[in-house]
């Protein structure tokens, strides 16, 4: 979904309204080709390493190695054990995929990696800001709400509730933002539940931080264990601590068309940047 609305995006002001069908599936296609031609003639480069990217997808440029649970170069399981059979990776991109993953899995992650990168290695992690997120719903910084009405819109087009519905609740749908699993019933993401007074007593009385942790509380075990949508939060400060505490250096914020350390930017994404904070730091 994200795919075809960046996709539409990008081809929205050049190609007529009933022609974009067509011209977004060329588009997917002839990067399917394109990368199969590239992938023929030359391998992926073992120094550029994308977590959780999928082969052939749009956006994914092809000499960067994949690691993801499937359709990549490295087939991983991000939750299970795990070491890299990797050495002086150079760059270490990871695009929205630490919400998907449990805080174990996350620190996991950033170590093997801090493990197999050259000194003076980058880490760029892009991934939804919660900070944001709750500041933008509570007014403090704009009080047209931009961040919120977006994330209402988009969790209104994926769980599609019918109207005067649980899930048809302005609260529900804001919570899609954070936390959400897949739902076997309904065959896609849906958002975890809880009335409208909790809500609102949670939103008054408790830190961003703490809100967040109460937002994943709201999913069953079972919920967490057999998805692999939103499970987790982060903020700069969260994000800050894990990645230090891999043995990274020097974490900082960047804008969405910014790197701070020279990071290779044909893999960056920017179609999120309205929801995202974009972080690196290096292996000192």
């Amino acid at each position: 979904m994200v795919q075809k609305i960046a996709l539409t995006t990008r081809i929205k002001p050049f190609v007529p309204r009933n022609l974009r069908p067509w011209a977004i599936n060329v588009y997917l296609r002839s990067h399917r080709v394109y990368f199969a031609a590239y992938r023929r003639l030359r391998r992926p480069n073992p120094h550029y390493i994308a977590v959780s990217e999928n082969n052939y997808r749009t956006h994914f440029p092809p000499e960067w190695t994949s690691i993801s649970i499937e359709s990549a170069d490295i087939v991983q399981d991000l939750e299970r054990e795990y070491t890299l059979d990797l050495r002086d990776v150079k760059y270490a991109y990871s695009g929205h995929t630490i919400e998907h993953l449990s805080n174990v899995a996350v620190r996991r992650l950033f170590s093997n990696l801090f493990l197999c990168m050259r000194r003076g290695g980058l880490i760029r992690v892009e991934c939804p800001d919660l900070d944001m997120l709750l500041d933008d719903y509570k007014c403090l910084h704009d009080s047209e709400r931009r961040v919120t009405k977006q994330m209402l819109a988009l969790a209104e087009n994926s769980i599609k509730p019918e109207k005067g519905s649980l899930y048809d609740q302005e609260h529900v749908k804001f919570l899609y933002g954070i936390g959400s699993y897949f739902d076997r019933r309904y065959g896609k993401a849906m958002p975890p539940m809880c009335s409208v007074e909790e809500f609102k007593d949670k939103m008054d009385t408790l830190s961003n931080s703490e809100f967040g942790d109460w937002v994943i509380s709201l999913m069953t075990p079972e919920q967490l264990k057999n998805s692999h949508e939103h499970r987790n939060w982060f903020n700069f400060a969260k994000l800050e601590a894990f990645l230090t505490a891999a043995g990274f250096a020097g974490v900082t914020r960047c804008k969405a068309d910014e790197t701070r350390y020279g990071f290779k930017m044909n893999i960056n994404k920017r179609h999120r940047s309205w929801c995202s904070m974009y972080v690196e730091a290096y292996k000192p």
